[in-house]
């Protein structure tokens, strides 16, 4: 019983710290509601389309962090794994979801890089590589790059660590993220998604660029 409590009051804690929003923070900072420019999604890559390049790696670093903080909480508190999964399922259910933003959120990539380097940097590096190589390749499309990295994960999980746990736990968090994208996967299908822009806030956001990307 105490364990199901110790991990209830995990889950708990890592999901109001997933609710630390900097895209929304810093968007009010400039005047704007990040969520109502650009694709409407409160992370990094529609910061850097909305704001500006310095404003979204703040936003990736913070995401970043506040997961990787709450995993490695949870793995502590827990004394095992299942603390750092229930950690990293609910730190990303925060992010996404949040209460005190009228649970609208980002989309949990960058939260779910944080998480997974606490859980087994290796993997998560890997799957950050496979990111890189295909944003380049796709045309700076940043969702593509997203979707690609999350897929890769559990195969990486599944050669590289040994409490198999891990790798159902990663398969259950890859369906949750593409799910995420889905309207991504939309107009990847159809030829339509944007490739990453630099803008600033305040500028005049074209039609165009509405509702598409990340």
């Amino acid at each position: 019983m105490n364990n199901i409590l110790t991990l209830v009051l995990i889950a708990i804690g890592a999901y109001f710290i997933g609710n630390i929003n900097p895209a929304i923070i810093i968007g009010r900072l400039h005047g704007i509601d990040i969520r109502k420019e650009g694709s409407g999604n409160a992370g990094m890559t529609n910061t850097i389309r909305v704001i500006g390049l310095g404003a979204g790696i703040s936003v990736f670093v913070v995401d970043v962090l506040k997961a990787f903080i709450s995993v490695k909480l949870g793995t502590l508190i827990a004394g095992d794994l299942s603390g750092g999964m229930v950690a990293f399922a609910a730190v990303v259910i925060g992010h996404c979801y949040p209460a005190i933003y009228g649970f609208k959120g980002g989309k949990g990539v960058a939260a779910s890089l944080g998480a997974a380097l606490a859980l087994n940097w290796q993997t998560a590096l890997l799957a950050a590589a496979v990111a890189g190589v295909v944003f380049l390749i796709s045309g700076k499309r940043m969702s593509v790059a997203s979707i690609a990295a999350v897929i890769s994960y559990p195969a990486f999980v599944y050669f590289l660590v040994d409490d198999k746990r891990l790798f159902f736990f990663a398969i259950g968090a890859v369906t949750f993220l593409v799910i995420q994208h889905a309207a991504n996967i939309q107009r990847i299908a159809k030829g339509e998604e944007e490739s990453l822009t630099i803008g600033h806030a305040g500028a005049d956001l074209s039609d165009n660029n509405e509702g598409k990307g990340e």
